[in-house]
């Protein structure tokens, strides 16, 4: 997601980006003008970031600038973008938005596999943040423009409840919820095999598999370089050789439910990382994967739904509970 600049509004993700502001910090000292612009222009190839430059769209303090000028903390990046024919997708097309709560604080989407919960690396629109601001935005109308904020966020595959703040100081008074695990949650997967009880904890830590090809990939760490992990589950069914369990992260670490399942032997029907074998993870990425690979993941997405999610409503005074119903793909496996 693109820095907000200090004292900007926040950005109508309704609308095609015109105008990029970055504040060089303290990461970026020293660094290279075309490496900054790589790190925040994700969705530019190094060429494309060199050729707005070259145009004379990027200017550093109010003056165009080489790709090799050494930027300053407290320097401002002003990168004017162009145009495209088409700049965004056809929002018209997109899915209709699945409204499981709404207040005039907060909202609880029902999100579907597969959609982005906001902008990131090269998917630019057709998320559900650009969705809610095209609901919610009125920039003729200030007296109604509401600028919608994520509390939180899910993993492109994963389906289920996500919670919107409609007001800043209610985003503010939950985030804090949210940033101090008061909030709980709780998922359904659906997973090969069964559990060896119907109820158990996980109390293993997690941290980067040292020994996979995938940068992103989290492993059981016995050695002091992993973070403390829990999860706790209770089998709800087993059918057909899969078993839906509902599971409760005690702790939030990354693909936390997917390592763990696949740590008791169950591993999420759909994963591509940490099932079977994670060539299929980098095979989908590239567009690659074989009848084979398709054949024994059965679903196109890992089977990982957030199903519950209770926090205190700090504008009504009361306890609300935002619940997402299993989805029919995870549904009809256990059929």
């Amino acid at each position: 997601m693109l820095p907000r600049y200090p004292g900007d509004q926040p950005r109508d993700l309704s609308r095609p980006l015109e105008q990029v502001k970055v504040l060089v910090d303290a990461r970026h000292e020293g660094q290279r003008l075309d490496v900054v612009l790589a790190s925040v222009l994700s969705w530019r190839s190094r060429a494309s970031i060199h050729r707005l430059i070259e145009a004379g769209r990027v200017h550093l303090e109010g003056r165009a600038a080489s790709p090799s000028r050494r930027v300053k903390e407290g320097e401002t990046i002003v990168v004017d973008v162009p145009q495209q024919a088409d700049p965004s997708p056809d929002l018209s097309a997109a899915p209709e938005l699945s409204v499981i709560h709404e207040d005039r604080w907060l909202l609880g989407i029902d999100k579907p596999a597969g959609m982005a919960v906001h902008p990131s690396g090269r998917r630019l629109g057709g998320t559900l943040i650009d969705l809610l601001h095209r609901r919610y935005r009125r920039h003729d109308d200030p007296s109604r423009d509401i600028v919608p904020r994520l509390l939180h966020r899910l993993d492109v595959e994963t389906s289920g409840v996500v919670a919107v703040g409609l007001d800043e100081q209610f985003h503010q008074l939950v985030g804090r919820q949210f940033e101090e695990r008061e909030v709980d949650k709780t998922y359904l997967a659906v997973v090969h095999g069964a559990p060896p009880e119907r109820t158990g904890t996980i109390d293993h830590a997690i941290g980067p598999d040292s020994s996979s090809t995938v940068r992103l990939k989290q492993a059981l760490r016995d050695d002091g370089h992993g973070l403390r992990a829990v999860t706790e589950y209770t089998v709800r069914e087993s059918r057909r050789g899969y078993t839906l369990v509902e599971l409760r992260p005690q702790t939030g670490r990354t693909h936390q439910l997917r390592v763990h399942m696949a740590a008791i032997g169950c591993p999420m029907v759909g994963d591509k990382l940490y099932g079977r074998d994670e060539n299929a993870f980098l095979a989908h990425l590239e567009g690659r994967l074989t009848d084979e690979m398709k054949e024994w993941l059965v679903l196109d997405r890992h089977a990982l739904h957030a199903h519950t999610l209770r926090f205190h409503h700090p504008m009504r005074g009361e306890d609300v509970v935002l619940v997402a119903p299993l989805p029919e793909d995870m549904a009809a496996l256990l059929r």
